[in-house]
C-alpha cells in the first residue's frame, strides 16, 4: 500500500469516528442520593410533665418546675415509711395553665397507668404536689388518699371538661357575684353557674331530716375571685337582704360546701355542719372581708 493510500484511510477512518461519536447515546448520569432533612429538638429541654384539657395545654421542662415554688411534703407508705418529697402544688400547676375552678382530673403515668382525682379530693388541699422522685422523674404525692394516688413516672395531667369559665368582671345580669377583698370581683349569669364543674353532697337539717344538694363548691368560685391574704370573713348576701357571717377559713377547709341549685331557679350555700343561719336561700352574692 503507497504512502498516499494509507493516509487517505486513516483520515477516513478518523472521520467515520467522529461522526458515530456524535450520535451516539450518552449513559445517563446518576441522580444525586436525595438530602435528608432530620428533625431537630427546638432547642428546649424536653417536657418533663403536660398538662392538657378542653381549652389549654401546657408543657413545662422539669427545669420550669423546679423554678416554681415548691414545698416539702412528708408521705408514708404502707411499708411505714416515711419520705419527705419536694414539689409544686397541683393547684399552682393548674394555675400555669390556666385552668379555672377545680375540675376533675386524670393523672397519667408514662406507662399509661391512669388515676382519676376527683375535684374535692385535691381543691383545698395544701399538701397534694408534684413532687420530684428521688428515683428520677415526676409523681403525684396526696398524703390523704390511697397508694393508687400515689402516680409514680407522672407524665400528664388530664383536665376533664366543665372546667368553671374564667374570672372577667361581673355581667349586669349576674345570678352570683364574689365581691370585697378579692383580687378580681367577678359574677356569672344562671347558666354559666349551672355549667360548672359540681358535686353532690348530703346536709341535715334542725328537724333531723338528710338531703343531698347538687351544686359548685364555695372554693372553686373564691378560687376565681382570689381572696387576698388578709381576708378573713365570707358574708353570704340573699335576694331578699338577709346575711350570714362564716370565717373564711372554716369554708376553705371544708370541701363539701357549696352553693347549690334551687329547683325554682336561683341558689342556696349549703354548709353541712355549719349554723342553721349560714344556709341561705337565694343567695346572690359572696362577699370578701
Amino acid at each position: 500500500m503507497s504512502k498516499t493510500l494509507f493516509t487517505v484511510l486513516s483520515v477516513l477512518l478518523l472521520v467515520a469516528g467522529l461522526v458515530v461519536g456524535c450520535g451516539a447515546t450518552p449513559e445517563p448520569t446518576a441522580a444525586p442520593e436525595p438530602t435528608v432533612v432530620s428533625e431537630q429538638p427546638s432547642g428546649g429541654a424536653a417536657a418533663a410533665l403536660k398538662i392538657t384539657g378542653p381549652a389549654q395545654e401546657l408543657s413545662l421542662t422539669m427545669d420550669e418546675l423546679k423554678a416554681m415554688p415548691t414545698l416539702d411534703v412528708d408521705y408514708t407508705g404502707k411499708d411505714g415509711t416515711t419520705t419527705t418529697y419536694t414539689g409544686v402544688l397541683i393547684t399552682a400547676l393548674l394555675n400555669e395553665a390556666g385552668v379555672t375552678g377545680a375540675p376533675d382530673l386524670t393523672l397519667l403515668a408514662g406507662d399509661g397507668f391512669s388515676y382519676d382525682l376527683a375535684s374535692a379530693d385535691y381543691a383545698s388541699c395544701a399538701d397534694c404536689i408534684v413532687a420530684f422522685d428521688p428515683e428520677g422523674g415526676l409523681r403525684s404525692i396526696l398524703p390523704a388518699l390511697g397508694g393508687k394516688a400515689q402516680v409514680k413516672n407522672l407524665v400528664e395531667i388530664q383536665v376533664k371538661g366543665g372546667a368553671a369559665p374564667a374570672a372577667g368582671g361581673i355581667p349586669e345580669n349576674a345570678a352570683l357575684k364574689v365581691t370585697g377583698n378579692v383580687e378580681t370581683e367577678v359574677g356569672w349569669t344562671e347558666e354559666e353557674v349551672r355549667a360548672m364543674e359540681t358535686i353532690d353532697v348530703q346536709s341535715t337539717d334542725k328537724d333531723g331530716q338528710t338531703e343531698t344538694y347538687t351544686g359548685v363548691p364555695i372554693n372553686d368560685l373564691l378560687a376565681l375571685a382570689s381572696p387576698k391574704s388578709d381576708a378573713t370573713t365570707l358574708i353570704f348576701v340573699a335576694d331578699d337582704g338577709y346575711t350570714a357571717e362564716v370565717p373564711l377559713a372554716d369554708v376553705q377547709a371544708c370541701t363539701d360546701c357549696i352553693v347549690s341549685f334551687r329547683s325554682k331557679g336561683g341558689f342556696s350555700t349549703v354548709l353541712p355542719g355549719f349554723p342553721g343561719n349560714a344556709q341561705v336561700k337565694g343567695v346572690v352574692e359572696i362577699q370578701v372581708k
